[in-house]
C-alpha cells in the first residue's frame, strides 16, 4: 500500500499515501502550504494579504506548479546571481571562469530537474502499479468469493479520475469484501495447517486440492474443509487411541520384566512417549515420531504389535522358567529339609520376573544341588521309604516290586546322584499311578462299604431278637434297616456296573488287570457275585428244607392224632347186635 509520510528531499517514497489519506480532496488554500523543492521548501506568498503582514505571516498559497516554479526560481535567480556576482568579484574570476561556473551551475540545476521529473513519473507508475495490484485484488477476490466481477464496469468507474482518486475507489470497493475474504482465509488456513501437520503425523499425502486456499473462499469450500479437517482428526484420534493402548501395554511389560529403555531405540521412544494430562489420563508425548517418542505414523500400530508379541512371549518363557525353577526349588527344600527362615529370606529378595529373578533362582539351585550332594544317603534312604508306602497305596504285587532293581542296591558305595534320580522318577511313576488308581479305588471302597451292609442286613434279618425292642428303639431300627435296604438296592448295582468298566479300561490302557490286595480285583467281583449267589441259593435251600420239615413234622403230628381219635370211637361203639349170630 501507499504510505503517507514527508521524508526530505530527494526521497521518492515521500509522495506515497495510504489509501485513506489518498482519498482525501486536495484544498487549493493551505493555511501553512508549501511546495517541497530540492533546496529546500519555498513558500509562495498569498498576494491577497497586507505586505506589511507578509515578513510576520504564515498564511501562504500553493499557486501553479509553472507559476510558482517561474516566480521562485527567478526570483531565486536574481538572487542568487547577485550573490555571485559579489563572490566573484571579491575573488577575482575573470569572464572566462564565471562563465564556466554559470554553466556548472545550470548543468546541474538541469540534472536537478531531470530527477525530479523522473521522481515524479516514478510515482505515477507506482500508482498506475498499485491500481494494477488492487484491480487485480478486486478481480480474484470476487472471484474466490463467487461475485461478479465486471471489468467495463469497474473501468467506467474510473474513468476521468486521477491516478490518487482510482487507487482510493477500488481499495473502498476492496473494503467491503476483504474483510470476508480475510476471515474466509485465515479459517481455511488454519485448517489447512492442521490437515498439513495431522497428514504428516500420520504418514499419510494431502491431496492437492487442499493445499489452495485463495482460489476459492465460499462457505460450500470452507464446509469441505471442516468436513475434512473432523474426518482427519477422527483418524488421528482412532490412532493415537490405539497408539496408548499398545504403549500402556509394552510398558507395564517392560516393567514386569525389568527392560531397560536403553536396551533398543524403540523401547526407549516406548518409554518416553507417554505424559500425564492435567486430568491424570495418559497422553502422547508428541504426534510425530521423535528421539523419545514414537508419534502415530503410518508403521507404528505394526512396530509396537510385533513389539508387544515379543514382550508377552519373552513374559511366557520367563514365567514358565520361573514356574518350573520355583516347583524344583520347593520340591527341594522339601526333600533336603531347609529351613523356614531361609525359604522366607530366598522368597522376599526375588521379585518380577526380571532376569535379576531368573540368575538368583539358578544360584539357589546351584546351592540346592550341591547341599543334595552332601546328603545323598539319607534322600536316598528317604526314598525307599517313600516307594515302599507307595507299593502299598498302589498294591503293588510283589513280583512287579522286584522289577525295580535300584531299590535293592544296598553298595553305598554305588549310591549316586543317577541311582537317587532313579528312585524320584519312579516314586513319580507310582505317584502317577496311585492318582490314575485314586477314581477306582473311591468306586471300589464304596462297592465294599455296601458289600459289608449287605451282609450285615441279613445278619439282622435271621436276628428275631432285634424285634423284641418296643417305641422308639425298634422304630429307629426299622428306619435303618430300610435305609440299608435301599442303598444295597439301588447303589450296589451302579458301583457294580461302573467298577467293572472301570477295571475293563485300565486293562484296555494298562495291559494288565487291576489288583487289589495283590489280587485281580475283576476276579474278587466274579467270586464275590458267585459266593453271594451260593449264598442265597443255600438260604432259598435252608428254608425250602425247613418248611418241608416243618410240614412233615405236621403232617406226622396230624396223624397221630387222628389215629387216636379213630381209635376211641371204635372202642366205645361196639355192642352187640341184635338178631346176629355170634361167631
Amino acid at each position: 500500500r501507499l504510505k503517507d509520510s514527508s521524508p526530505p528531499a530527494g526521497n521518492k517514497q515521500h509522495y506515497l499515501r495510504s489509501p485513506a489519506s489518498a482519498s482525501r480532496k486536495h484544498s487549493t488554500t493551505l493555511t501553512t502550504s508549501f511546495l517541497q523543492t530540492p533546496s529546500g521548501p519555498v513558500l509562495t506568498p498569498n498576494r491577497d494579504i497586507d505586505s506589511t503582514l507578509m515578513n510576520n505571516s504564515t498564511t501562504m498559497i500553493l499557486l501553479s506548479p509553472s507559476r510558482t516554479i517561474a516566480e521562485s526560481l527567478t526570483a531565486l535567480a536574481s538572487s542568487t546571481a547577485q550573490q555571485l556576482e559579489q563572490v566573484w568579484d571579491e575573488v577575482g574570476y575573470n569572464s572566462e571562469e564565471r562563465a564556466s561556473q554559470l554553466s556548472d551551475l545550470l548543468r546541474q540545476f538541469r540534472s536537478l530537474c531531470d530527477e525530479k521529473i523522473s521522481e515524479e513519473r516514478g510515482v505515477a507508475d507506482t500508482f498506475r502499479s498499485e491500481i494494477q495490484d488492487a484491480q487485480k485484488e478486486l478481480k480474484e477476490t470476487k472471484n474466490a468469493l463467487k461475485e461478479t466481477f465486471d471489468q467495463q464496469l469497474i473501468d467506467e468507474k474510473l474513468s476521468g479520475l486521477s491516478l490518487t482518486d482510482q487507487l482510493s475507489s477500488l481499495e473502498q470497493s476492496l473494503e467491503a469484501i476483504r474483510e470476508e475474504a480475510t476471515l474466509a482465509r485465515e479459517d481455511l488456513a488454519e485448517c489447512q495447517q492442521i490437515l498439513i501437520e495431522a497428514h504428516e503425523a500420520l504418514g499419510i499425502s494431502l491431496d492437492e486440492k487442499w493445499m489452495d486456499i485463495q482460489s476459492d473462499l465460499t462457505k460450500e469450500r470452507r464446509k469441505d474443509f471442516h468436513s475434512k479437517l473432523e474426518d482427519i482428526k477422527q483418524q488421528v484420534l482412532t490412532r493415537t487411541s490405539a497408539v496408548v493402548q499398545l504403549l500402556q501395554d509394552c510398558q507395564h511389560l517392560m516393567h514386569e520384566l525389568r527392560i531397560e529403555e536403553e536396551e533398543s531405540t524403540l523401547d526407549r521412544r516406548i518409554a518416553g512417549s507417554l505424559v500425564r494430562s492435567k486430568d491424570g489420563s495418559f497422553i502422547l508425548a508428541s504426534k510425530l515420531e521423535t528421539q523419545t517418542c514414537v508419534g502415530i505414523g503410518p508403521n507404528v500400530l505394526e512396530e509396537l504389535r510385533q513389539r508387544l508379541a515379543q514382550l508377552t512371549t519373552e513374559r511366557k518363557t520367563r514365567k514358565a522358567k520361573l514356574q518350573e525353577m520355583g516347583t524344583e526349588i520347593a520340591t527341594m527344600w522339601e526333600k533336603l529339609q531347609v529351613s523356614e527362615e531361609d525359604q522366607r529370606k530366598f522368597t522376599q529378595g526375588v521379585q518380577g520376573l526380571g532376569m535379576d529373578t531368573i540368575a538368583k533362582g539358578e544360584e539357589e539351585l546351584r546351592r540346592l544341588h550341591n547341599l543334595k550332594a552332601e546328603m545323598l544317603s539319607k534322600l536316598i534312604s528317604d526314598a525307599r521309604e517313600a516307594i515302599l508306602l507307595l507299593w502299598d497305596e498302589t498294591n503293588t504285587p510283589q513280583q512287579q516290586r522286584e522289577t525295580f532293581l535300584s531299590y535293592f542296591e544296598n553298595d553305598e558305595s554305588l549310591w549316586t546322584n543317577e541311582l537317587l534320580d532313579l528312585h524320584e522318577e519312579y516314586i513319580m511313576t507310582l505317584e502317577t499311578r496311585l492318582e490314575q488308581m485314586k477314581p477306582i479305588l473311591r468306586i471300589l471302597e464304596r462297592r465294599e462299604e455296601i458289600l459289608g451292609e449287605r451282609m450285615e442286613y441279613e445278619r439282622l434279618q435271621h436276628n428275631s431278637e432285634r424285634l423284641q425292642q418296643r417305641g422308639a428303639g425298634l422304630a429307629k431300627q426299622l428306619m435303618r434297616e430300610e435305609k440299608m435296604a435301599k442303598r444295597i438296592k439301588r447303589e450296589l448295582p451302579k458301583l457294580t456296573n461302573a467298577l467293572r468298566d472301570k477295571l475293563q479300561e485300565w486293562k484296555k490302557e494298562h495291559g494288565e488287570d487291576f489288583q487289589f490286595g495283590g489280587k485281580v480285583y475283576l476276579d474278587v467281583m466274579e467270586s464275590q457275585d458267585k459266593e453271594w449267589k451260593q449264598y442265597k441259593d443255600d438260604e432259598i435251600k435252608a428254608k425250602l428244607q425247613k418248611k418241608k420239615e416243618e410240614r412233615e413234622l405236621a403232617e406226622n403230628r396230624f396223624r397221630n392224632t387222628s389215629s387216636h381219635k379213630t381209635l376211641g370211637k371204635k372202642a366205645t361203639s361196639i355192642k352187640p347186635r341184635p338178631l346176629t349170630t355170634r361167631n
